[in-house]
């Protein structure tokens, strides 16, 4: 009770000077330290949802460092913050990409991010997708969009990442892309640029192939890009949009223990070569896009497209666990 009465005196000794200093002095009578006031709010409060901030990234492909290949879209994302890239170094296989965690359990291919190409859905409806299509040859940048904004997109959407192409410039342009590395790799690709009166047009070719750095794991793959945009008033447009991918008999080199590595780095799994594990990927798609404006930051975008999609791939499952009938097989 006496430590009860005490700290009850002491609370009311250093109450009454703070009173007595606030009835001579009103701080909020002084314009100098008054503070603007701050609202807390959960909700939008009336405000335009697109007005709300996003996290978004833009690789200017164009203007950048070339990468070493320019293959691979993982060369150029590596250093977002917030994305994860890694080219797994097997064709047979896509690149895995995750932003902040979504597609990071993904163990072929991409899910739960969603991929565009010039506005054109490289994702399926379950969320999963490849980037093998992307060409950077006509690349002019490439947008990453992070966060909860991302659900714009629709499900499956844990970030967004989307290549735009280059649209044609006034003054016709034509580059050649080449590069060599070891065990038979290279790339070599052409692109051309310009205008014709009123339309622009920007076109690419690109051929990759290599021996691989194991055994088994040869690739070859031939892509195509093609874009016409035609400015057919000030405020209204009308964009073309083609591509290609072609990519033969991959060979899937698969994984190996870690008393494999250590005996042969270089080599693989003997059921590799027993299956000839191996994947083909033929993909071809095409789009039209009719951009109209309203006025000021008001504009109507009509897309249409369309495209087929064939996928061939052997896998090494033994004729035992194929012989269930509830089993898929080893032919994808």
């Amino acid at each position: 009770m006496r430590a009860e009465r005490f700290n009850a005196a002491l609370i009311f000794a250093l109450a009454v000077p703070a009173a007595a200093a606030t009835d001579s002095h009103d701080i909020t009578d002084d314009p100098a330290i008054a503070l603007s006031p701050v609202v807390v709010s959960a909700t939008l409060d009336g405000r335009d949802p697109l007005d709300v901030a996003a996290s978004i990234d833009a690789i200017q492909v164009d203007t950048v460092a070339r990468p070493a290949l320019g293959i691979h879209s993982s060369e150029l994302l590596s250093g977002v913050t917030g994305i994860v890239a890694r080219n797994r170094q097997n064709h047979a296989q896509d690149e895995q990409i995750s932003i902040r965690g979504f597609g990071a359990r993904s163990t072929f291919g991409v899910r739960g991010v969603r991929l565009y190409v010039d506005g054109i859905p490289a994702s399926m409806p379950d969320g999963s997708g490849q980037v093998s299509h992307f060409n950077l040859d006509t690349a002019e940048r490439i947008e990453v969009l992070r966060g909860p904004f991302s659900a714009l997109y629709g499900n499956s959407s844990g970030g967004v990442i989307q290549v735009f192409t280059a649209d044609g410039a006034p003054t016709p342009e034509f580059r050649t892309h080449a590069a060599i590395a070891g065990y038979g790799t290279g790339r070599l690709g052409i692109s051309a640029r310009g205008m014709a009166d009123d339309v622009g047009y920007t076109i690419g070719l690109t051929h990759f192939q290599a021996d691989g750095f194991r055994e088994h794991s040869r690739a070859r793959r031939e892509s195509g890009n093609a874009k016409l945009n035609w400015r057919i008033a000030d405020d209204r447009r009308l964009t073309l949009l083609a591509n290609v991918l072609d990519l033969p008999d991959a060979q899937d080199p698969l994984g190996l223990t870690w008393a494999q590595f250590q005996a042969n780095p270089r080599g693989v799994a003997p059921v590799a070569f027993q299956y000839d594990t191996r994947k083909t990927v033929f993909q071809a798609q095409a789009g039209v896009v009719y951009e109209h404006g309203l006025g000021d930051h008001q504009h109507v975008r009509l897309m249409a497209y369309g495209g087929h999609r064939d996928v061939e791939q052997f896998l090494s499952i033994p004729p035992s666990a194929q012989n269930s009938p509830s089993h898929a097989g080893g032919n994808i």
